[in-house]
């Protein structure tokens, strides 16, 4: 029976140790275009004639669909800046108010996961989220991507800002990502 036990709970260790492992999965393509491998970012288009460095860049609110393990509100602010800051850090320039490129982006899912951050001494965030800059109405770009980041090693009791620093930290992976296949 002790031989039994200790199989099944091995078994069932190593079994949530592979779904920690797992790739976030891929949020639906955007429509009206059709999509490529990346080079950064999973899967993109870009139009023959975007010249990503010959015009303004307007930011729309991001939209945010599914958030588990932190606010909705505040993950949408802080993508907003740190994608608004890698665009600036490029060479982009980024206008308040419509501009000749309309980028509109979407998280699909975002988790914060802390399980088992007693025993692994690190915290988990998956993300997928998928985006289109379009100039008059027209797709000119577009993108899917999808990342997973954990927080480094820190055994005792957690940080109130770990989660914060970590979702920062992906956010900014996932702007890098995108700023870079544009600028490709």
């Amino acid at each position: 029976m002790t031989r039994r036990g200790s199989a099944l709970s091995s078994l069932c260790l190593a079994l949530l140790c592979a779904v920690g492992c797992l790739k976030p999965s891929l949020p639906p393509p955007p429509p009206e275009v059709e999509l490529g491998p990346g080079r950064f970012v999973q899967e993109y288009y870009a139009a023959p004639d975007f010249q990503p460095t010959a015009g303004r860049y307007h930011l729309a609110p991001v939209q945010v669909e599914t958030v588990a393990g932190a606010e909705a509100e505040a993950v949408r602010r802080l993508f907003q800046t740190e994608t608004a800051q890698a665009f600036t850090a490029n060479g982009l320039t980024v206008h308040p108010t419509p501009a000749e490129f309309e980028v509109s982006l979407v998280l699909h899912r975002l988790e914060v996961s802390r399980a088992f951050r007693w025993l692994r001494g690190r915290i988990a965030a998956s993300l997928s989220l998928s985006g289109t800059i379009s100039r008059g109405g027209r797709p000119v770009f577009a993108f899917r991507d999808a990342l997973r980041l954990t927080s480094p090693l820190a055994p005792g009791p957690a940080d109130p800002q770990e989660a914060r620093l970590l979702l920062r930290q992906l956010f900014r992976e996932a702007a890098r990502r995108l700023v870079n296949q544009m600028l490709l």
